[in-house]
């Protein structure tokens, strides 16, 4: 009787440590606002009919992300006319009357220059957005523009 009990206890702890973030996280807020850029080159090489650039980012985000960021990134123009990138950006301001810092990784393609669409998702935190957690998509608002349209979810987890 007593080993059934036991097992009956350990297995309902178990099952509590699993549910209890499931109930402590909030419920995930949709992302909006924009997200533009200026990129200064730092530096440009060729190989098999490749172009790859290095760049530094400055960042200014409006929406439901408010403030400014830096980072760097990779462009690869393709010899086939298509453009792939990835890169790191340290967003510094507000969310949702929460401040801090956050990173954030993006990856984006286009198949001309000026047309981006980019998948973005939050690495870290600190402060008041040491927590938070989220991704989505950013869209090139017009060709040329150096402007994404952002949209997600982002959510707190229980810290």
């Amino acid at each position: 009787m007593r080993k059934k009990i036991s097992a009956l206890m350990i297995g309902a702890v178990i099952l509590s440590a699993l549910l209890i973030p499931t109930v402590l996280a909030e419920k995930p807020t949709p992302v909006s606002g924009t997200w533009s850029w200026e990129g200064i080159v730092n530096s440009v090489r060729f190989a098999d009919g490749n172009m790859f650039i290095s760049a530094t980012e400055y960042d200014d985000f409006d929406g439901t992300f408010d403030g400014d960021g830096v980072g760097l990134f990779k462009v690869t123009v393709h010899s086939g006319g298509f453009l792939t990138g990835s890169g790191r950006t340290t967003f510094t301001g507000e969310v949702m009357g929460y401040e801090g810092t956050l990173v954030f990784q993006w990856t984006g393609t286009t198949k001309t220059l000026g047309k981006w669409h980019c998948k973005w998702v939050i690495l870290s935190g600190t402060g008041e957005l040491a927590n938070l957690r989220g991704s989505g998509i950013g869209v090139e608002t017009a060709p040329d523009s150096y402007e994404l349209e952002l949209s997600g979810k982002i959510h707190f987890d229980p810290s």
